[in-house]
């Protein structure tokens, strides 16, 4: 019985680191939009592209292709001539600056009653690192109102493991997204998200 409470422990550290080192979300939705009406969506043609990029980026790709399995998976299907919504998308990456005030840490003087000489601390230097923050930004536009309806936006930091598995990583962002995304196709009642 205690094996598998410390196994139940365990897998319940596991989840919490899990989600703690995940990107943090948010979401918001027009309060007008009637959900219910909306069964199929496609991209934008300039979805995740910048301005000057004629083409598509391996990134872009894989996000694309992130946010499809995600649609359809609620029962969204892929109409490109007469869709009742527009997905675009966009991942940006910043630099930034991370800077940790010194800390005193505090002697002691007397100690057993004066037999030892006393310590009087020391400063342990403040700490300045730079790190990449990354972006995704995913909107849902109304097609006939050209009205944006959802926008999801993932923020976390790109470590050299997200790097190293771009597949993943991609895939793991836009769930963390879609994880807040609370309708299905052709229903106007949220479901329940998970906790």
């Amino acid at each position: 019985m205690q094996i598998i409470k410390t196994a139940i422990a365990g897998i319940l550290v596991g989840m919490l680191a899990a989600c703690a080192s995940g990107p943090r979300v948010y979401t918001d939705a027009d309060p007008a939009a009637d959900f219910g009406r909306y069964q199929t969506f496609a991209f934008f043609e300039a979805a995740g592209k910048e301005a000057e990029e004629k083409y598509t980026t391996l990134s872009g790709q894989r996000i694309e292709d992130a946010i499809s399995t995600a649609l359809e998976a609620r029962g969204y299907r892929v109409d490109i001539h007469n869709p009742d919504f527009l997905v675009n998308f966009h991942l940006k990456t910043e630099e930034k600056t991370q800077t940790s005030p010194p800390v005193y840490m505090g002697g002691y003087y007397g100690y057993r009653g004066g037999m030892y000489v006393g310590w009087p601390g020391y400063v342990e230097p403040g700490t300045t690192s730079t790190y990449t923050e990354g972006t995704l930004s995913v909107d849902f536009v109304d097609r006939q109102s050209n009205q944006m309806i959802w926008e999801g936006t993932a923020v976390g930091r790109v470590t050299s493991s997200v790097r190293e598995a771009p597949n993943e990583s991609m895939r793991t962002a836009v769930a963390s997204i879609f994880a807040k995304y609370p309708y299905v196709a052709g229903s106007s009642a949220p479901v329940p998200l998970a906790q």
